[in-house]
């Protein structure tokens, strides 16, 4: 087969299968780790897959998708750390902390850590098990319906729950980030769970990498003016940041 045939079938491949694992690839084509690495450099380049830890995902042509939690786990890892240490400094002893659930949102837990007399809610499993041996750290779970394969509760009760909560501040992330429409997602369940997440705390903070700007999904969450502050990678370029600050965001580069 030749190179640019094999191409285009890996990119039909990894676009059906939302994330392919090296060894798959390797085994579907019949191929070396070598060539496997080079065609996933090649159609990375070329914007047509994108690179992650042991493999490659699915780049959507449309509007955003939400990726399995798997895959999240391992994009722009070293830019969810940084932000994950800003939003840390943003919390005081003393204060209640909502982390609404999501891969940078655990981050921030994790760094939590070290705080002390503070309270974290959560509707997420993951984060609450990070936090669950913390001594300085009282946890309450928010629960509900599990979303599975993201660990995740919503529904009903998780809705209830949160009606009845207070937040110094809150963490929530968003699937793409529209000047004109703002803060999107791409799951119908997890609106109106964020959304009460925005009305619970006193300030709300966006949590996002800088690939979620100029781009749109499924559902519009809020205006860019709905929340207090963006913390997203220094990755985000100074053109785009200037956009969106211009139309009402208050971004911060970590």
């Amino acid at each position: 087969m030749l190179q640019e045939e094999r191409l285009q079938k890996m990119k039909e491949h990894i676009d059906l299968a939302i994330f392919c694992s090296l060894h798959e690839l390797c085994e579907t084509f019949g191929i070396s780790r070598a060539t496997a690495r080079r065609d996933l450099n090649l159609l990375a380049d070329a914007n047509r897959v994108r690179l992650v830890r042991g493999g490659a995902s699915a780049v959507s042509d449309g509007t955003t998708y939400d990726p399995p939690y798997a895959v999240k786990k391992t994009l722009h890892q070293e830019e969810k750390a940084r932000i994950a240490e800003a939003a840390v400094h943003l919390v005081h002893e003393g204060e209640t902390v909502l982390l609404e659930s999501g891969t940078t949102a655990l981050r921030i837990a994790e760094r939590l850590r070290g705080l002390r007399d503070i309270t974290v809610a959560t509707n997420d499993v993951q984060i609450a098990a990070a936090l669950a041996n913390c001594d300085g750290i009282d946890v309450t779970v928010i629960g509900g319906s599990l979303r599975k394969g993201y660990f995740a509760t919503l529904g009903y009760f998780a809705q209830m729950t949160l009606e009845r909560i207070q937040a110094d501040i809150a963490f929530l992330g968003v699937d793409a980030v529209d000047a004109k429409r703002g803060f999107m997602v791409s799951n119908a369940e997890e609106v109106p769970v964020k959304q009460l997440v925005l009305a619970s705390a006193k300030r709300r903070v966006v949590i996002c990498d800088h690939t979620k700007f100029e781009s749109t999904s499924f559902l519009q969450l809020c205006a860019l003016q709905d929340v207090d502050l963006v913390l997203t990678g220094r990755e985000l370029d100074e053109t785009v940041r200037a956009k969106y600050e211009e139309a009402g965001a208050r971004i911060q580069l970590a």
